[in-house]
């Protein structure tokens, strides 16, 4: 027994000269390896899409060189991504331990490498070698002739057509008799006053212009200060534009009346009515009816006189009503 012991001790011995020294590198456990196998397999891909895309055909042939002497020298692998294994086993950030996986592969060129700068470009290379932008990346792994990024349009937009501006003001022609000093006959913007909507206060037809006139009753050529507008008894009276009844009254002349005041400094005056709806300081929406249709006062028949003053000179309302 004891023979056949010393002759195995014997045997177990040499083969283990003969057998190759293991590596004592540290071992990784099962998600460090997973992790390591994964990382390996990102690096392989980037290098082949790298070379075999041509993204930066300009540095193909060095890259291939580059590659042939790596490849021909007697660089450690094992060892190097045992390296990486372990900084990545240690807690190390991935970046720092790529850097250094790098360095041990491609060698440092005798310089000292930054970690932090490696990691920044490395990071800014992969983003942009993610998203397209191969002449970023090529400007982060340190490419010196590599194309400049191009500049991004910028498409300002364009301002839209500005309709010409109303006039405030328009002379209007008029060869007739001269007018009263109280008169024009000049059109106005009523929005430029700051009455931007009206309405026709009674629609009909015009029984009696604006301006000098053989008037109907009295006899005699007298001017009229507004249009005459011919409408049935009764027929609801409107207000103008938004404002405010500065007053009503009665009289021998014009009957059964109301004025309102807006804004401007326009007034309108409405006469004849048969029956007024308001009362003096009220205020008056757009198209409210104020009064209703009449002939009293002075006239010939129901109908609406109807007046339109700026500042207290007489407008013609016939620029500013629709009419039968």
């Amino acid at each position: 027994m004891e023979t056949t012991y010393r002759e195995w001790e014997k045997r177990r011995q040499e083969r283990g000269r003969r057998s190759p020294r293991r590596n004592n590198g540290p071992a990784l456990g099962p998600r460090e390896a997973r992790r390591l196998g994964q990382l390996c397999i990102c690096v392989v891909l980037f290098l082949v899409v790298f070379i075999g895309k041509g993204v930066f055909p300009e540095r193909l042939e060095q890259v291939r060189e580059d590659l042939a002497v790596l490849i021909q020298s007697d660089t450690d692998f094992r060892g190097a991504f045992a390296g990486l294994g372990k900084s990545l086993s240690e807690g190390e950030p991935v970046l720092k331990g790529l850097n250094g996986l790098w360095v041990e592969v491609f060698g440092g060129g005798g310089e000292a490498v930054q970690v932090e700068a490696a990691e920044s470009e490395l990071y800014r290379a992969q983003l942009a070698f993610l998203w397209g932008e191969t002449s970023l990346a090529a400007h982060w792994l340190g490419q010196e002739d590599a194309p400049p990024a191009e500049p991004v349009e910028v498409i300002q937009p364009q301002p839209l057509p500005q309709e010409p501006a109303e006039p405030a003001v328009k002379s209007m022609p008029y060869d007739g008799p001269a007018l009263p000093e109280n008169a024009t006959k000049d059109w106005y913007s009523l929005s430029a006053l700051g009455v931007d909507e009206t309405v026709t206060p009674a629609l009909g037809w015009i029984t009696s212009p604006f301006g000098w006139r053989e008037h109907p009753v009295d006899g005699g050529e007298k001017f009229h200060n507004g249009v005459d507008l011919g409408v049935n008894m009764g027929t609801g009276v409107l207000a103008f534009a938004e404002g405010t009844v500065e007053f009503i009254g009665d009289s021998p002349i014009y009957g059964l009346y109301v004025q309102l005041s807006h804004a401007g400094g326009l007034t309108t005056f409405y006469a004849h009515c048969s029956q007024l709806l308001v009362e003096q300081g009220q205020s008056v929406l757009l198209g409210e009816r104020i009064a209703l249709s009449g002939d009293s006062g002075n006239a010939t028949g129901p109908h609406l006189h109807f007046e339109m003053k700026l500042n207290g000179v007489l407008l013609d309302p016939a620029y500013y009503i629709e009419t039968i």
